[in-house]
């Protein structure tokens, strides 16, 4: 069915929904839908249709590249909004603006909707607080082919724009679920160590005598990551087989949170390619 095609030339209830999907976590929630932009996000979204969009925005007027025509007309969208330019340039956060700009409906996700291979590597992120450093780990997590992406406890919204705007695209190829209970997040890594034989489950922490390269990361692998400020929880750090750190010789005393991602998860790339 093709798209209604809305005309906004006022800040009218479709233009606070959108401002308001930029900047409130709860009004995301509750509707739904989240922003996206940038040429990037448009592209895996155009790629991956497990992601529905609810709405495409333009400019009234402006002519369109080949590009964004094509992606007016390859993305399934209910509706169209048709900006004026004053009003697209208000709702963009580039500065040049943007041609195309998406409201796309919140996937219903689970624990169940991770890929179990044998040797699933899955990142598991504790009450992490940063939008960018959420966005740069789903980059890594992409990079890297882990399973799939565990937010547990309160932590920062995995659909507000930053972190879309800083995973360059790989937050569309990514799955991740929330857990936000301690029974339930208990009782899913009790499931995954029946299901998944020799599963191990390592926690990463500045203060860890243990090195991660020490550490067997060729099998099947849970690997927790605390919040920047705080850390892992007690629960969760007494839940992991064994904490595992860095080695640091300069004067900071740990690495950025997703730099320390990376890092970890470099050093299992080069376990299972050497077949350790």
């Amino acid at each position: 069915m093709a798209p209604r095609t809305l005309a906004v030339t006022a800040e009218n209830q479709w233009f606070q929904l959108v401002q308001a999907l930029k900047t409130s976590r709860q009004k995301r929630h509750r509707k739904g839908l989240f922003f996206v932009e940038g040429v990037r996000a448009i592209n895996q979204l155009r790629r991956n249709r497990r992601w529905e969009a609810e709405a495409l925005l333009y400019a009234e007027g402006r002519r369109l590249s080949g590009w964004a025509r094509d992606i007016l007309a390859e993305i399934p969208a209910a509706v169209h909004l048709e900006l004026s330019p004053l009003l697209m340039n208000a709702v963009s956060d580039r500065e040049e603006g943007s041609e195309i700009i998406a409201i796309v409906k919140m996937p219903h996700t689970s624990p169940a909707d991770i890929p179990l291979a044998s040797d699933a590597c899955i990142v598991l992120l504790d009450r992490p607080g940063n939008p960018g450093n959420l966005g740069s780990i789903m980059r890594s997590c992409d990079a890297f082919d882990v399973a799939g992406i565990v937010v547990t406890g309160h932590g920062v919204d995995p659909f507000d724009p930053q972190v879309i705007r800083a995973s360059a695209g790989a937050f569309f190829s990514q799955t991740f679920v929330r857990i936000d209970e301690q029974a339930a997040l208990d009782a899913w890594l009790h499931a995954l160590e029946e299901s998944l034989p020799g599963l191990c489950i390592i926690g990463t922490s500045a203060k860890a005598v243990e090195r991660v390269s020490a550490c067997r990361l060729s099998g099947p692998v849970v690997l927790c990551f605390g919040n920047e400020t705080l850390g892992l929880s007690s629960w969760l750090s007494s839940r992991c087989a064994v904490l595992a750190g860095m080695p640091m010789q300069g004067v900071a005393s740990s690495l950025n949170l997703a730099c320390a991602v990376t890092a970890v998860l470099h050093e299992m790339s080069r376990q299972r390619a050497a077949g350790s």
